[in-house]
């Protein structure tokens, strides 16, 4: 069985990416895939949207709004998951698309829109996502990143617990590759790690051993 978790950005582009790649993994492999998505909120995360919404990192009020909305946004996923995986998923996906391809504005109504769209009970999701609940799985998440220290997003993490020889898991930092994914399962490390190696002009593809 293979386990692979993969930290995002909530609202982010690149994250979708590697969503997509992790699903056609889970399709494509003959044995079982456990997976996850867990959202990721740091100062890469914050800085990362930034950079990319050609926003002021200096300006300490708009800072603070993108980290609000990022928060929010994690929560408004985990309250999606509290009514099925699959359309939790979805939702998140949705929300990446609208986000950085058709230029919705993060809002309130946006969230209602892909709640609906994603046949979740509006009603319930509109109080799952300011509830403690919530909130302690947000948390969570973060505790697991911090535990195999996750940094950037998105950054995937997998273990192989068909292969005796891998008692470890593998992160993979800013991968958005099905081909790569594909490597680490199976168990060509040594491909892997050229890829990996990053030089000055591309630093995509870093792996470690947990």
């Amino acid at each position: 069985m293979l386990e692979v978790y993969l930290f995002v950005n909530p609202i982010g582009e690149h994250c979708l990416a590697a969503e997509n790649s992790v699903l056609e993994l889970v399709s494509a492999r003959s044995e079982k895939i456990h997976y996850q998505f867990l959202p990721l909120v740091n100062l890469n995360t914050i800085k990362d949207i930034m950079l990319h919404q050609n926003l002021d990192s200096h300006n300490l009020q708009l800072r603070n709004q993108v980290f609000q909305t990022i928060y929010q946004a994690s929560l408004d996923y985990k309250a999606a998951l509290f009514q099925g995986k699959r359309r939790g998923q979805n939702f998140l996906i949705g929300l990446q698309s609208a986000l950085n391809f058709d230029h919705y504005s993060y809002s309130t109504d946006l969230i209602k829109q892909l709640a609906e769209t994603n046949k979740l009970d509006v009603d319930m999701f509109l109080e799952d996502r300011q509830s403690a609940l919530a909130k302690e799985s947000f948390e969570s998440d973060q505790h697991v990143a911090c535990e195999m220290n996750i940094q950037t997003h998105p950054s995937t993490v997998i273990f192989n617990y068909d292969n005796p020889e891998q008692d470890y898991g593998i992160l993979i930092e800013d991968c958005q590759s099905f081909d790569l994914l594909n490597q680490v399962c199976d168990g060509n490390l040594a491909g892997v790690t050229a890829l990996g190696r990053p030089n000055l002009t591309d630093k995509s593809h870093k792996l470690h051993t947990l």
